[in-house]
């Protein structure tokens, strides 16, 4: 699954994303986000997932929280951002 620090995105999640254009067609929006105060292995993590999705040509948003940690402030502007997409075509 890891390789050199990056998420290996064709045997990731049981291969769900090996093929961008066919996870793309399933999942219409794959939505990432995390606080930029959270605990380093946390943050460092997520970010690692960002990159990897972005190498692999996964189509995601990513959205860090400026200054919040795991907290009801990241859930809240992640939602504020996320759900307006819901109503995208």
């Amino acid at each position: 699954m890891l390789s050199g620090g990056k998420i290996d995105m064709k045997t990731a999640y049981n291969g769900a994303m090996a093929d961008p254009e066919a996870f793309a067609k399933k999942v219409h929006l794959l939505w990432v986000g995390v606080g930029t105060e959270e605990p380093e292995r946390m943050h460092a993590g997520i970010v690692r997932l960002h990159d990897s999705l972005t190498e692999a040509h996964v189509k995601h948003l990513f959205y860090e929280s400026p200054g919040t940690s795991h907290e009801w402030q990241t859930w809240r502007r992640d939602l504020k951002e996320f759900a307006p997409l819901l109503f995208q075509k």
